[in-house]
């Protein structure tokens, strides 16, 4: 049956101006050293297919780098290491440059796109240097964010750091398991305001050895293992609610993101929480569950400093809701102030 909507979830753009060797390395080994943009790939799926894509996901294509690491030493102060990071990583943020222009409805001359082809990419999955330290990595997801622009960096959905080139299964799993990769993939999760960002692993079973889908397995399986899947901490959970006169406080979480910022948004907070509140709100309902503000400690991770207090109330506000009917307002009394009274055995 004819699909009523297709999306092409890989496919690689890049501008006639980036074809020689110190834009793609790549490249002088193939017969890819001409532009390929977004009307000369509609120009194939035209003429090979009665089906076309009605958008695309643009994923990074592995532009060049001058060498494996930037020169910068640990004393440099940030704007020298944002600088040296600039032009180490020139082809990359070109690349930015030109997908900024895209989206944005700007395509020079030699883009190979029209100003109405912006709504064709729906998200980019770009280079990011995993392999460095999480500072640097860091500075860097704030640079590419400012070269991106809000509208590019919107469409930001994940990253790829191309694995499958490693031809050594040692240096491979020495890159995926060192503390500073491991660290940088766990900022995914925080990004696009809680939704995360997606990680993209290709790998050469063919061409390098079955050994680096183990290699992959093993390194999503020790990601899982440090962000935590929930399923100790809801297995925990679910004794505890089995038990009588055990209560769930909904209190400290600002403390909790560490080593990521708090979000400073309350709606971002809230996506970030839902998967606890679910859980909490489903194994004890709102009859054992209380409100609690921990302050002034909240004030230390709490985003708002002294205005915290207010945030976190905001939070638990709005996933308790605002519904009208009796069931709803008598939930929200049992969370601000019911099951505390009972729990403690006071009157307010």
């Amino acid at each position: 049956m004819t699909p009523q909507k297709l999306l092409d979830t890989h496919i690689h753009l890049w501008p006639s101006t980036a074809t020689s060797p110190t834009d793609h390395a790549w490249m002088a080994s193939t017969n890819l050293g001409k532009r390929h943009g977004i009307s000369d790939y509609y120009a194939t799926t035209s003429a090979t297919s009665p089906i076309q894509p009605s958008g695309f996901i643009y994923v990074e294509t592995d532009r060049y780098l001058a060498s494996p690491n930037p020169d910068i030493a640990i004393s440099d102060d940030v704007e020298v290491k944002k600088e040296k990071l600039k032009i180490w990583a020139k082809a990359p943020i070109e690349e930015l440059q030109f997908l900024r222009r895209m989206v944005e409805g700007k395509p020079k001359e030699s883009d190979g796109f029209e100003p109405e082809d912006s709504e064709k990419l729906v998200g980019a999955v770009i280079w990011a240097p995993f392999h460095l330290s999480t500072d640097l990595f860091d500075l860097y997801l704030e640079i590419a964010e400012g070269v991106s622009g809000p509208k590019l960096w919107e469409k930001v959905v994940g990253f790829r750091y191309l694995l499958q080139a490693i031809s050594d299964e040692t240096q491979m799993s020495q890159l995926v398991f060192s503390e500073d990769f491991l660290q940088n993939m766990l900022r995914l999760r925080q990004g696009r305001g809680g939704r995360g960002w997606a990680f993209d692993v290709g790998v050469d079973a063919h061409g390098k050895g079955a050994w680096q889908i183990e290699v992959a397995a093993d390194m999503v399986d020790k990601v899982r293992e440090l962000e935590g899947d929930g399923k100790t901490w809801e297995n925990g959970l679910k004794r505890l609610a089995a038990q009588p006169a055990v209560y769930m406080k909904l209190s400290g979480a600002f403390n909790e993101f560490y080593p990521t910022p708090t979000p400073n948004d309350g709606s971002d907070l809230s996506v970030l929480m839902e998967y606890y509140m679910d859980k909490v709100f489903y194994l004890f309902k709102s009859e054992r569950v209380m409100f609690g503000s921990d302050w002034p400690v909240c004030n230390i991770g709490g985003p708002r400093g002294e205005q915290s207090w207010g945030l976190w109330r905001e939070v638990v506000e709005k996933e308790l809701g605002d519904g009208g009917d009796e069931i709803s307002k008598a939930r929200r009394e049992r969370v601000w102030w019911g099951t505390g009274c009972e729990a403690y055995g006071v009157e307010i």
